[in-house]
């Protein structure tokens, strides 16, 4: 899946949250924020988000953070 856009970024990792059974406020206290914040990051609404947190989304839901350069 190729995320380019916030949006995409919030309907991946809510998939994939949905996918392992996580609630958002499991997904939370794993990565250690609040629900409210999954909520946003989710919906669209990272531009609270960190390197760090998305380093610890990505390793919580198993997923792999592939940077390239653009053409």
């Amino acid at each position: 899946m190729i995320a380019v856009t916030e949006v995409d970024f919030g309907n991946i990792m809510r998939d994939r949250r949905v996918e392992l059974g996580l609630t958002q406020a499991q997904l939370a206290e794993r990565i250690g924020t609040s629900r409210q914040w999954v909520v946003g990051f989710e919906g669209g609404r990272a531009a609270t988000a960190t390197i760090g947190h998305l380093v610890r989304l990505a390793d919580e839901l198993r997923l792999d953070i592939d940077l390239t350069a653009a053409p």
